[in-house]
């Protein structure tokens, strides 16, 4: 009986470990030459974020990013089309990357792993 417990809970305990699918999952695309030489810095889960895409009231800029609540702008290499709209609200996971030594930036540059729009 002990045992039957055990496996069961173990079973349940497992079950819900894994991750639940993403409502409104946009796919993306893995091939990212721009950050190719660049060494990985962290791995970021579950951020929310608004896209703006500067080009649309620009003439000048063409400057694309995820803005999050605390004002980073995180440059995703890969953002699919679907998602290039400013305002569209989004919750992305990806891989951050530190840029080289001498290289200014003005945001995070990362290439999206996952990438879901929100209502």
């Amino acid at each position: 009986m002990k045992t039957l417990t055990l496996v069961l809970g173990l079973t349940l305990l497992m079950a819900t470990c894994q991750t639940a699918p993403w409502n409104n999952e946009v796919p993306v695309s893995t091939d990212c030459p721009s950050y190719a030489e660049w060494k990985k810095a962290a791995e970021l889960r579950e951020v929310p974020g608004t896209v703006v895409n500067e080009a649309e009231t620009s003439q000048t800029s063409t400057w694309l990013y995820i803005l999050t609540s605390d004002s980073t702008r995180y440059f995703a290499c890969n953002l699919p089309d679907q998602a290039r709209k400013t305002g569209t609200k989004v919750v992305f996971n990806a891989d951050e990357f530190a840029p080289p030594p001498n290289v200014r930036l003005a945001g995070v540059p990362v290439k999206l792993t996952k990438l879901r729009v929100t209502p």
